[in-house]
């Protein structure tokens, strides 16, 4: 019987033929395809410019990047560079029914970045779609990595500030009365995956915030997750022959600098140098030698709420992840984590350092604290890195840096003259240091007391002084760094034209050319054994007078009306050929001041001492500790709201060592510097 039906049924079918019914049209959007047509910076100034793409990209076509195929930019192979600011991008939008035909869709279609973040006003976040097809623009910034363009149809989001919208709400598209969020994303387009460098480099020229804070990213990547993060760098001179040498490819390597109770700082010891801005925008005083400014923003403070346990100095990091964020105008990662490639502590004791020996820190100097080469000083010289615009310092923003000879303060003078455990910080004024805004009366006696002796001022003058509140709070203390001169007199002698040099003769008594002001502290010191006086500008060295002994620094306060120095050499100068004329320098100590803090590195070493305490041992150690200068390494972290600015965080007590006074001997535990 059941065949019988089903033979009835074959034979009714090849009756009537076969017939087709046709599906109900789409009546709703299903999704969007997206085609980034064009992409471009956008500079400064609003022009477009086009985006660059990694160096070792342009090597393959030529050296410039107008010879690179627009059709390989933004592939794997040809990432672009993370762009310092927006990118805008030409965005050609096709709307598809659920069936993926085109559909004749009508209204506003949001955008949106991923990785990213959009910019620019409302205008750049949508588009109109007519008849299924909209061309639009749209901004975007905080791009990295593998980007994609998404068109969604639901609302566009407005930026909130202060409980409202921010911008101009007429540039949002009037809502429809219904929304599918039907979506779709473009092909992914490649950018460089992030570093710490790309991350942290400004957008315009001012050091106090990163262009990503806000932001959750990832640094490197460990093996398991696809191959290894290498550092794309542009070709230099590696051999200071004068010629482009290749820059080899090297992994990103993330270097443990240093642990603290509430974090520790990481080095990228493979990043890029970068090439100084000379341009007038950026206002650099003095350009480095090298071209490349001093550090390569490659470092980074991670603030992990604690000790982080299990970590060292030395150690090596696969990765690092957190939430970019800006502390006192220092950029952090915080809500961190984090995969190790190496414990250097797991190794003999001898390799501990093995990692960190690739990575000596950065002699902070005078041309990096932003001091113009010029011998009559600037009233901002004593704060080192004042102006926000100072790019040098933010290029070291906690790397490893080293002061050199450094003093340390013999006094600390409490401010805080009503007792309320404050005291107001300054600011300056076309040059003089003034409260900042319009201070309550009983505050300006108290803000003229710190900043008397933060900058030396006043009672203070020519004296290293620390505000006692400043310290007693937050355990940091004012230093000074070595004046100009030369460097065998322990001196900075990156600013030549802030000395005097006055050739030598033995028969014949030579001066400086202009005179110092009364009160002012300068530095003499010579190439030979020589007689000198201070006078006014008819005054002459003679015989009689005293004798500064070859390569030995003397440090003197010049009395009124005596701000010339001449000089008489002891013996004939020496006439071989060739030979540059010995010479003695003079020059003006600048007072140029930044922060340190050794509460945590050298807890035992007591700063805020007194020489004539009634216990004989610690009034012997403060005479050491005033008597002497000091190298002190550590890390630099920019603090906004204090004075100075810029601070130098030792790590443990082998970070400072010390250059003893005259018969005298290091502070404890401080050891001679070798």
């Amino acid at each position: 019987m059941k065949i019988h039906w089903l033979l009835m049924a074959a034979t009714a079918a090849s009756v009537s033929g076969c017939y087709s019914v046709e599906s109900p049209a789409a009546s709703r959007v299903g999704s969007f395809q997206v085609a980034v047509q064009t992409i471009s910076a956008v500079a400064s100034n609003g022009s477009l410019q086009p985006l660059s793409v990694v160096p070792s990209c342009i090597k393959q076509y030529g050296t410039r990047l107008d010879q690179v195929p627009a059709g390989v930019r933004g592939t794997k192979d040809c990432r672009y560079v993370v762009p310092n600011g927006q990118v805008e991008l030409r965005v050609d939008v096709l709307a598809l029914d659920t069936s993926g035909r085109i559909f004749a869709f009508n209204g506003p279609v949001a955008f949106k970045v991923v990785p990213g973040d959009l910019s620019g006003d409302y205008s750049y976040h949508w588009v109109n779609v007519v008849n299924g097809r909209g061309v639009g623009t749209l901004r975007a910034e905080h791009v990295y990595g593998e980007v994609r363009v998404w068109a969604l149809d639901e609302p566009v989001e407005p930026n909130y500030t202060d409980g409202g919208i921010a911008g101009d709400p007429t540039k949002l598209p009037t809502e429809p009365s219904s929304r599918t969020y039907a979506a779709g994303a473009s092909e992914t387009l490649f950018f460089q995956e992030p570093s710490l460098a790309t991350i942290q480099t400004p957008r315009i020229y001012d050091n106090r915030d990163s262009p990503f804070a806000g932001q959750f990213v990832t640094f490197g990547r460990a093996p398991e997750s696809g191959s290894i993060q290498y550092q794309d760098c542009p070709d230099r001179d590696l051999d200071g022959d004068g010629k482009v040498d290749p820059e080899p490819a090297k992994p990103v390597t993330l270097l443990v600098t240093g642990t603290d109770p509430s974090g520790f700082f990481v080095t990228d010891i493979t990043s890029c140098p970068i090439p100084e801005d000379t341009s007038s925008a950026a206002q650099v005083n003095v350009p480095e030698p090298s071209g490349y400014l001093p550090g390569s923003y490659g470092s980074m403070f991670v603030y992990n709420y604690n000790f982080p346990e299990g970590l060292n100095a030395g150690d090596l990091l696969w990765t690092l992840s957190g939430s970019v964020q800006e502390f006192t105008s220092t950029t952090q990662i915080t809500f961190p984590s984090w995969t190790v490639r190496e414990h250097v502590r797991q190794l003999p004791p001898d390799q501990w350092n093995k990692y960190l020996a690739l990575n000596p820190p950065v002699e902070l100097n005078l041309r990096h604290c932003g001091l113009k080469n010029q011998l009559s000083p600037q009233g901002v010289d004593v704060l080192c890195g004042y102006y926000n615009s100072n790019l040098k310092l933010e290029s070291m923003e906690s790397g490893l840096v080293k002061l050199r000879r450094a003093r340390f303060p013999k006094v600390f003078k409490n401010c805080d003259l009503n007792g309320d455990g404050e005291v107001p910080f300054f600011c300056n004024s076309s040059g003089a240091w003034v409260p900042c805004g319009t201070p309550a009366e009983h505050e300006k006696p108290e803000i003229q007391c710190n900043i008397d002796c933060t900058t030396g001022s006043g009672e203070h003058q020519n004296t290293v002084c620390s505000e006692l509140t400043q310290f007693n709070s937050f355990g940091q203390f004012v230093v000074e760094m070595a004046g100009p001169g030369p460097r065998e007199a322990g001196l900075d002698d990156t600013l030549p034209s802030r000395w005097q040099e006055v050739v030598l003769s033995n028969t014949a008594s030579n001066k400086t050319r202009t005179a110092y002001e009364d009160g002012t502290e300068v530095s003499v010191w010579c190439d030979m054994d020589s007689y000198f006086r201070f006078g006014t500008t008819t005054v002459t060295a003679t015989p009689d007078d005293e004798l500064l002994p070859a390569k030995t620094r003397k440090d003197v306060i010049i009395d009124k009306g005596q701000g010339f120095v001449a000089f008489m050499s002891h013996q004939p100068p020496p006439s071989s050929p060739g030979t540059p004329a010995p010479r003695c320098y003079v020059s003006r100590n600048t007072h140029s001041r930044v922060l340190v803090m050794t509460k945590d590195a050298v807890p035992e070493l007591k700063v805020d001492c007194d020489e004539n305490d009634s216990n004989a041992e610690r009034a012997r150690q403060c005479r050491y500790l005033h008597a002497a200068t000091y190298d002190v390494v550590g890390h630099l972290k920019q603090i906004q709201a204090a004075r100075p600015r810029w601070m130098v965080l030792p790590r443990d007590a082998d970070d400072i060592c010390c250059y003893p006074g005259p018969d005298m001997q290091c502070p404890s535990p401080i050891q001679t510097c070798k």
